[in-house]
C-alpha cells in the first residue's frame, strides 16, 4: 500500500460559515477579514446554498437596469512564510452565461481598506474557467512560490457585469478557495 500524501492547508474557505439567502433574499458575504465591496453599484457577492452546500454568489442578472457592477470579494492577510510550495485553487461554475464576468487576482501590498483597491499592486492570475453551464470547473493549481516571503497574501476575485443592453449578466459561483502549503 502506498501512504497518501497529507496536504496542509495555509488558507481554506468554503463558505461553511456564511449565511445564505434563498430565492430573492439576499445576505451578503459577512466573513471576518474578507471584504465584500461594489466600486460602482450596490449589490455585493452573497451567500447561497445547494444541495447543502454553501458558496459565493454574483450576478449582474439581479441589478437594476443601466447598472454597473464591479464587485470584489477579497480575502483576509494570509501568511505564506511558513509554506515551501503553495499552490492557489479554487472552484466557478457559471449558470444562464452571456460572457464570463470574473477575474482573479493576487496582491502582497493591499492594506485591507475599500481605497486600498486602488492602490494596491494587483496580479491577475491565469486560471481554468467555465466553458458550459452548471458544470463545477477546478481552476487548476496557481503556483503560488513566488509569495512565501510575505504575510500578507490577498487572493482578490472581481466579477465585473452590467445589467445594460448587451452587457454580461452571467451567474458566477466561487467555492473551495485553498491555498496549500507544500
Amino acid at each position: 500500500y502506498s501512504i497518501p500524501k497529507i496536504v496542509e492547508y495555509a488558507f481554506r474557505e468554503a463558505f461553511t460559515d456564511i449565511t445564505p439567502g434563498s430565492g430573492s433574499i439576499e445576505i451578503p458575504i459577512a466573513l471576518t477579514g474578507w471584504l465584500n465591496y461594489n466600486e460602482t453599484g450596490s449589490r455585493l457577492w452573497i451567500g447561497k446554498n445547494f444541495n447543502n452546500n454553501k458558496f459565493a454568489e454574483f450576478s449582474s442578472f439581479y441589478s437594476a437596469n443601466g447598472v454597473t457592477d464591479n464587485t470584489w470579494l477579497i480575502s483576509p492577510a494570509i501568511d505564506l512564510t511558513t509554506t515551501t510550495t503553495p499552490m492557489f485553487s479554487f472552484t466557478s461554475l457559471t449558470r444562464v452565461a452571456n460572457g464570463y464576468p470574473l477575474k482573479a487576482y493576487v496582491s502582497t501590498d493591499y492594506d485591507g481598506t475599500t481605497a486600498g483597491i486602488a492602490t494596491a499592486t494587483w496580479t491577475e492570475l491565469s486560471f481554468t474557467k467555465p466553458t458550459v453551464n452548471d458544470v463545477t470547473v477546478k481552476s487548476g493549481a496557481i503556483d503560488f512560490s513566488e509569495y512565501i516571503t510575505s504575510n500578507n497574501v490577498r487572493v482578490a476575485f472581481k466579477y465585473s457585469g452590467s445589467k445594460t443592453s448587451g452587457g454580461v449578466t452571467t451567474t458566477l459561483q466561487l467555492d473551495n478557495i485553498k491555498i496549500t502549503k507544500n
